[in-house]
């Protein structure tokens, strides 16, 4: 008898740890297109003025007649412009530009009821237990994208970002 109650409560205890597993609602994952978020930002006032300001420096430098200043600042353009040719049409990380919007990004993961939020191209494995949400377009109007960056963001689902080498390739305005 007491054998048939050990296993009888040993049976329940499993019953309820799978019941409890079972009805635990799945971890929500924010994702968002990396793309999205490289053409909102470098056509938002904060993108543009990072240019404005290597424009400036470049015209001190230029009247200064620093040499070495002038190919540090040609050097800087040609890398930000790799770098954001990179963002825009593959897969470069974003990261760097949401960490500097972590109130306005953890706002939209808030609203969004999402537990993590990750770029949709680096998110390589989920298991079950995991729900996606696209939050792209909250996280986008963070940077209050202008009518044109917007038409360009629509279009994005259409096309596959790029690889990363093709971009490389891709020459730099100089």
């Amino acid at each position: 008898m007491n054998r048939l109650v050990v296993l009888l409560g040993a049976g329940g205890s499993i019953a309820a740890l799978i019941v409890s597993c079972s009805s635990r609602p799945n971890t929500r994952i924010g994702t968002y297109d990396s793309r999205a978020i490289a053409i909102a930002f470098g056509n938002s006032n904060e993108g543009m003025e990072f240019v404005a300001n290597l424009h400036a420096e470049m015209t001190k430098a230029r009247v200064a007649k620093n040499d070495s200043l002038i190919q540090h600042i040609e050097k800087t353009a040609e890398t930000y412009q790799i770098l954001s040719h990179l963002r825009a049409f593959s897969v470069g990380s974003v990261a760097e530009i949401l960490e500097k919007h972590k109130a306005e990004v953890d706002l939209v993961a808030k609203e969004a009821g999402v537990q993590a939020i990750v770029s949709k191209h680096e998110l390589i494995y989920m298991n079950a237990g995991v729900d996606t949400v696209d939050i792209t377009l909250p996280l986008v109007r963070i940077f209050n994208a202008s009518e044109r960056a917007l038409k360009w963001i629509s279009d994005m689902p259409k096309h596959e970002p790029l690889p990363m080498l093709d971009v490389l390739l891709i020459p730099t305005e100089g």
